[in-house]
């Protein structure tokens, strides 16, 4: 099935489907100089993609319908089985809108969710290490899933993180602190969840459950921060926070590459008067009820 065929079958007008597809062509335009692929397109690039319709002078009124037709794409390429999730839906729904984290934690607001989670037994202690590389690192639960073992240098206090397609590999150094914790980790917390377990991975971080999903790691890990931190929301807060608190001391550059951001652009996002005034155009395409 072609995009326009799936178009048809939504019973549109010719004209509604001649300017769907012109603006499709727009959009994969606009991925292919950000050498991204459709499938592997998430919502903070659609929010990059709002940013740059806004720099042109796009209106508000272009951006929405914008939006609508990257909808539309995207369901077609779940249709084909091309991908599974749409990036796009939760940028134009009726009720919650999902946007970017606006309530940006301090540094030592950070560092107090950091300090003031319990480590009790082998998964305090595991989840005490991940807590750090989101706050010290403003690493997110793709960069940690991927990490291995012998992506930590003990000797030299540093985590090496792999990148992708869409994110630069980048090493990081750790704080002192994390690397006691690291170590008593490696050396000694991991070797006893496998036993208990009776795992084999080569993962750094492993469930207890008999899901190796990342994301059920991270869950359990958010719920037990919320009982003594309510207003931490998710990861994407955290980092966020994270990434605004290194502009304010380093360069864009600087920063991006401690991201792992292949283009600065995405960078760019965080700057806090970014931040405001997309956080504004969302609210404007979605006005809450």
């Amino acid at each position: 099935m072609t995009h326009k065929e799936y178009l048809e079958l939504l019973n549109l007008a010719t004209s509604t489907i001649r300017t769907y597809i012109r603006s499709t062509d727009d959009f994969l335009h606009w991925l292919k100089k950000e050498s991204l692929a459709d499938k592997d397109v998430r919502y903070g690039d659609l929010l990059v993609y709002i940013r740059y319709l806004t720099n042109k002078g796009q209106s508000k009124n272009y951006i929405n319908h914008q939006l609508g037709v990257v909808r539309h794409y995207y369901n077609y390429l779940i249709k084909i089985r091309k991908i599974k999730d749409n990036p796009a839906a939760n940028l134009f729904v009726k009720g919650t809108v999902r946007r970017l984290p606006h309530d940006i934690l301090s540094e030592d607001e950070l560092h107090n969710v950091y300090r003031q989670y319990p480590v009790s037994g082998i998964i305090g202690k595991r989840n005490k290490v991940i807590l750090g590389l989101i706050i010290y690192q403003g690493l997110n639960s793709r960069d940690m899933a991927k990490l291995e073992p012998a992506h930590v240098n003990l000797h030299e206090g540093k985590v090496f993180v792999p990148g992708s397609r869409r994110v630069n590999s980048r090493t990081m150094e750790l704080h002192g602190h994390q690397v006691l914790d690291m170590q008593e980790y490696i050396t000694k917390t991991r070797r006893l969840i496998l036993e208990v377990t009776e795992k084999q991975s080569d993962s750094l971080f492993i469930s207890i459950g008999t899901s190796d999903r990342f994301q059920n790691i991270m869950m359990k890990l958010f719920q037990n921060i919320r009982k003594y931190a309510p207003h931490v929301k998710n990861i994407n807060q955290l980092r966020s926070s994270v990434i605004t608190n290194w502009l304010a001391k380093h360069n864009l550059r600087e920063v991006q590459y401690k991201v792992g951001h292949k283009y600065v652009s995405s960078t760019e996002l965080y700057q806090q008067s970014n931040l405001e005034d997309l956080q504004k155009d969302i609210r404007s395409f979605h006005p809450m009820k």
